[in-house]
Order: structure tokens, then sequence, then C-alpha cells
């Protein structure tokens, strides 16, 4: 009867203990990483032998067990995977499979689920309550020269952690050049035609040449306008000696001078010897006709009867200045034409054409243009002067005519025209290289068109600071497809060669405009220019500015350059028996000898289980089973409770028997 009291008080505490054990598993209901208990129950029992039944010797021949109640046989931790929640984190983890995070707590390890982890003011990833998390640094290429798991040790990111410079050593250029970009030549022309007054030319008489009157002193002179009536007057020359051409033109003149219908109509001029006639009244479609006269004298100053001219001719370079429609009082020695402008390099044109002294006619104007302008090429061309570049593309050429202001004589020059603006078939990409120093150099490769099909020439144009030593210009030849066919340096050089200007070590950069398998390299359609820089290789030093952790544990850096590499690796470690681990509190476990000792997995080995940044896992605790174990163990307490009192009632009523 004792027996069932013992029995009952058994079953009382170990169902106290489930009831610890689930009040335990409840109240980490929301811890993270938190593994629920279990509580196996075992028969509690003794021998008993039975006297009734014995052999010779005394032994019971029927021995048979008893029950003493029940006991606590173990409590076990269950290790099964816990729900994961996201939290956004990235130095949340969790563990997706078996294994355990590695913490060092003083000259131990000691392990978890918990991946509740952050970088302290040290840069040391810790979890909360400050251990460090173990694994490995990787270098600063991001390799892992012998990391083996004895050496193990904390994560630090130190707060000056960089990304060091690379210098460019490479740049690829793609996209198409328009082959339609043809370079124009710049041409100026000027506005109006030059064209010549009526001008009658004799030959050289005799000098000198005598005039009898009545015998040789007559000449007729017709003068038609354009528009109006014809005028006919006979001119009767001084009986005399002349004993030149000047001479010969004043007596002419002074008979023009003196007939009313004919001064400021015509003129004589001494010329080459001779004499010519010219009008004055300087428009077009005027006629000079020379007829003899009563007494001729035509042929004696060297002109036939019914010689002709007409005004409006279109001059030529031989053409005397003085003979232009252009010019209304005749230019004197030392009259000045004024040549200002620019030459085709900005650079500045002023200077005066002498007349008489550089010349007279309208050629040697024209080669004193020639003169004053070093990249330019005048000619007259159609009755108009026309100043051509010498070197196709954009050009800053100007020019401008006038008489000078001090003249004798007026002349009225056509201003100029840009007839054909000079154009360079000019396409650019910039690019931004870097030195050994991490400095930045802007980079603009220009192209420019040739005349020859198929032909560009290139340049790198750089800024003050930096210098090409070689390498900077070239050209690049396409064939009737499009296709690039050769890109190639000037001076035999195969790369260009710049100093940075900063004490930086020299850059040496290949230019690739070829295609490759990666990169559809240069072309040239007749389509819109597409020129880019698609890549170069180098870059400036980076600053830490993100992190990332992949399934294995590996955490890759993020920089402000750019660069993405690895930095380090989380250790994690597993056990041959999870349930021999020692929990020491605050999600922590030991090792013991029924665990065995970790087995940690190495830098260059797959981890057996993922790790999952930006998550943590949940206690794996059931409540629905936890209330329904709570049921059960209630129920058991209370049908032992119902053992103790019922025995005590069987006690009182054997006292009772007695009384």
């Amino acid at each position: 009867m004792l027996r069932s009291l013992y029995a009952g008080v058994s079953g009382l505490r170990n169902h106290q203990m489930k009831m610890d054990v689930l009040g335990n598993n409840i109240a980490n209901i929301n811890t993270v990483g938190f593994k629920g208990g279990r509580i196996n129950f075992a028969e509690a029992v003794s021998q008993m032998i039975d006297v009734s039944s014995r052999n010779a010797a005394g032994i019971s021949m029927n021995p048979m067990q008893v029950g003493l109640g029940m006991k606590a046989n173990s409590i076990d931790t269950l290790f099964n995977q816990g729900a994961l929640e996201n939290t956004g984190n990235v130095t949340d983890m969790a563990i997706e499979g078996d294994g355990f995070f590695v913490l060092r707590a003083g000259e131990k390890n000691v392990y978890t689920r918990n991946g509740t982890f952050y970088f302290d003011s040290k840069g040391v990833l810790v979890n909360q309550q400050g251990l460090p998390v173990q694994g490995w640094m990787m270098n600063a290429d991001g390799t892992s020269n012998n990391m083996i798991v004895s050496n193990v040790g904390n994560i630090t990111f130190d707060s000056d952690f960089v990304s060091e410079a690379i210098a460019t050593k490479n740049v690829w250029l793609n996209g198409n050049l328009n082959a339609g970009l043809t370079p124009e030549t710049e041409v100026w022309t000027s506005g109006g035609i030059f064209t010549t007054k009526a001008v009658l030319t004799g030959s050289v008489p005799g000098f000198p040449l005598t005039v009898a009157a009545g015998t040789n002193d007559q000449l007729t002179i017709e003068f038609q306008p354009g528009s109006g009536t014809l005028i006919s007057e006979e001119l009767t020359l001084t009986a005399g000696t002349y004993a030149d051409e000047n001479a010969l033109a004043t007596e002419l003149n002074a008979q023009i001078a003196a007939n009313a219908n004919l001064t400021g109509k015509i003129e004589a001029v001494a010329y080459g010897g001779g004499i010519k006639f010219r009008s004055i009244d300087g428009n077009t479609d005027t006629t000079i006709t020379l007829k003899d006269g009563t007494n001729t004298v035509l042929a004696d100053i060297g002109f036939t009867d019914g010689a002709s001219a007409t005004a409006g001719s279109q001059a030529t370079a031989g053409t005397e200045i003085n003979d232009l429609l252009q010019v209304s009082t005749a230019l004197a020695t030392n009259d000045t034409i004024n040549i200002a402008g620019t030459d085709s390099d900005e650079t500045a044109v002023n200077t005066d054409f002498t007349y008489g002294v550089d010349g007279t006619t309208l050629g040697e104007l024209v080669n004193a243009i020639n003169v004053a302008y070093s990249g330019v090429s005048a000619a007259l061309q159609d009755g108009r002067i026309v100043m051509t570049d010498d070197v196709p593309g954009d050009s800053s050429t100007t020019i401008s005519l006038t008489g000078g202001t001090g003249n004798t004589g007026a002349i009225n020059l056509p201003s100029f025209f840009n007839t054909t603006p000079g154009f360079t078939g000019k396409v650019s990409t910039s690019v931004v290289v870097y030195d050994s120093l991490g400095g930045s150099h802007n980079l603009v490769v220009e192209f420019t068109k040739t005349q020859n099909t198929g032909e560009w020439t290139w340049q790198v144009i750089t800024s003050e600071e930096e210098k090409v030593i070689s390498g900077g210009t070239g050209k690049a030849q396409f064939d009737s497809s499009g296709k690039l066919t050769s890109f190639t340096y000037d001076n035999g050089v195969s790369t260009l060669t710049l100093s940075p200007g900063n004490g930086a070590e020299m850059l040496s950069i290949d230019i690739h405009a070829e295609s490759t398998d990666e990169f559809s390299g240069l072309s040239q359609f007749d389509s819109v220019t597409t020129l880019s820089t698609r890549l170069q290789d180098g870059r400036p030093t980076g600053n830490l500015v993100g992190i990332s952790i992949d399934h294995q544990g590996v955490i890759l850096g993020t920089f402000s350059n750019g660069d993405d590499r690895s930095l380090a690796k989380i250790a994690l470690a597993q056990f041959a028996n999870n349930d021999g681990l020692i929990s020491v509190g605050e999600g922590l476990l030991h090792s013991s000898l029924a665990s065995g000792e970790a087995k940690i997995f190495g830098l260059n080995e797959d981890l057996p289980a993922s790790i999952i940044s930006g998550a943590l896992e949940m206690s794996n605790v059931d409540l629905a089973k936890e209330f329904t174990e709570m049921i059960t163990a209630q129920r058991g307490f209370q049908a032992n409770a119902k053992i103790i009192t019922t025995t005590d009632q069987m006690i009182d009523e054997l006292i009772r028997i007695k009384r």
C-alpha cells in the first residue's frame, strides 16, 4: 500500500517536471533560435522475491519486477528547423539546415542558432552579448591563402577599409561613325561680278606723232548709253607734234571735255604705249564706237574705223582695275584697297594693296589677297573673287575689301559671302581613366573624317594636367561594307602613353576599336553616329558602402568605386550528437563528451546548411502541441493525486479495523 503512495508521489513530481519543460517551451515561443525541450518518462521498478516458492538452496524460484512508480528518464532538446522570419537587416542570419554559428567566449568557442548579429564600434561582427562571430577574413584581393579551420578568428571590418585603385590599361570603343560626314572646304565668294566698262584699246602708234590741220586731225566718237539717245560727235585735234601717248591722251581728253555731249561720259587713257578709250558712266550695255572723221586720224592713233566696245563684259585677271564698272573715279598711284579679315586659323589679316605699286590689274589684287592669307587660296572665277581654304574643315576665314579713305579715285567693292561653310566630320566620345593613385583623368577621343574613302584620323585630347607622351593620334580605316580594317597609332607606337601630372606612374593604355565576342567595336555606316566608350578597366580608390552575405556565408563588400569582392566567410559547426550539447543560457551551447567535438567547416568547404541573410530562425516550439501536452500533464498530475488520496483513505480504513 505504501508503494502506491510513493508511486503517486513520483507521478506528481515528474508531471510537475513536465509542466516545467512545457512552461519553458511556451515562455520561449518568440525567442530567436530557441529549440524546444521534451521530457521522456520511464517506469521506476525494484525486484521482489516470492517466498512461497524456493528451491533447496532457499532461492526464490519466481522472481518478479514490482513497479515503484515513474521517473524522468531524460529531457531532450529538439533541434528540428524553426520557421524563418525576414528582417531586412543584412547582419541578421538564419541557418537553414543542420549547423551552428561559432562564437568566441574567452578562450573557448560556444555555439548558437541565434543569428542576431551586428558590427560593434570596433567593426567586429558580434552577437547581442558582444561575443565575436568566428570566421575568416579574405585577403585584399579577395583570395584566401591557407585559411584553414585552425585559423578561424574574429570578423572585423576596419573603419578605413578601402578598395585599392587600379590604373587603366585598356579602353574599349564601340559604335558607328557616320560615313556621311564628308568634310567640306570653306569658300567665300564676292557678292557681285566684276565687269568692265566699254573699253577700246588701240595699237601702239609711232611717236612722235604729227597731226596736220585738214589732213589727219579728226575722228568721230559714237556713245550709246544702255538706254538713251545715241550721241555722235566729231572731234578735231590741235595740229602739232605729240611726243608720246601721254601728250596724245591729254589732247584727246581736252577735246572731249570741250564737247558738251561727251564730257563726263568717255575718257582717253595712256596705256601700254598707246591710247585706250573707256566709258565713265558706269552703266552696263553702254557702247563706244570709233569712226573715221572728215580728216581721219584713227589709223594714226592705232584704231580702225568702226572699232566698238560695250560695257558689262566679265572681268578677267588681266583687267585693269580702273577699267571696272565698279570704279567711278579712276584710282591714282598710291591709292589703296584694304584687305581685312581672319585666316582659317583665326589669325587676323589686315593689309593694303597699293595701286600702281603692288599692281594695277584685278589679277594682281587677287595675288595680294593670296599673300595676305596663309591658309586660303584666292582666284578669279567667272568674274568673282573666290576664296577657298587650303584644308577642308571648320574654318574661321573672313574677308572684306574696302577703298582707302584718302584715295583720289573711288571704287565700289562688293561684299563677300560664305557660299560653302567649312565642315569637319568630327565625332567624339569621352572616357574617365584612372592612374595608379586613383586619380581620375577625362580623355576625349575625337575622330575626324578625311577626304579619303573610309579613312578617319583620331586623336586623344587631355586637360592641362595630363600630357600625351606618345600614341595620342592615329588612323582608322574602314572597308566598303563599313567594317573596321585597321586601327593604328602614328609614329609606329602601339599604345597611348600619358603622364598623369600628379606624381602617379605613367599610364600605358591600349585603345581597342576592333570587334570581339563581347564588344561590337567600331563601324562606319551611313547612319547616325553612336560612338561611345564601352568600358575601361581602371578604378579609383573606393570606400566600403555596403555588404551582402551569400548562402555559403561569404560576406561580399560593395565599394564606392564599383568594386565587389569577398571580404570574409562565416564559419559553421556541426556535432555528431546535437542532444549532447549543454545549454549555458541566452541561446548559447557548449560541446560535451556526449556531443563530441565540433566540426568546423573550413573556408573552402561547402557548408552543410544554408545561411540566409536578412532573416532570423524563430523558435521551433509548436504552441498547439504544447497546449495538448499541458492537458495530458494536467490529467496525469490529477490521476496521481487521486492515487495518493485513495491510498490515504485505504490506510485510514486499515487503522479503523484495529479500533
